[in-house]
């Protein structure tokens, strides 16, 4: 299952949103993107993104309960520029 959801709050600021569930592997995604457009070439973006995975399809022996496991987080910046001459 996949959700993909977009708010933009003006003409240079939105906010997505990107939930993924899988129930063979029984993982789950989830990200977030804030993007911010000051002029038609340059861009500023701030992210977080976070997977889950259940526990003993990781490791049976290290967590034997089927809770869902934090596997991976990251948030990240990126400024985007465009140079005209």
């Amino acid at each position: 299952m996949r959700a993909f959801t977009t708010y933009q709050f003006t003409d240079r600021f939105l906010l997505r949103n990107i939930a993924e569930y899988n129930t063979f592997s029984t993982r789950l995604g989830a990200n977030l993107l804030l993007t911010y457009r000051i002029n038609a070439g340059t861009v500023f973006y701030a992210g977080y993104d976070d997977h889950y995975q259940q526990g003993d399809h990781i490791d049976q022996e290290l967590y034997p309960t089927p809770d869902l496991r934090r596997t991976n987080r990251a948030i990240f910046t990126k400024l985007q520029y465009l140079f005209r001459y």
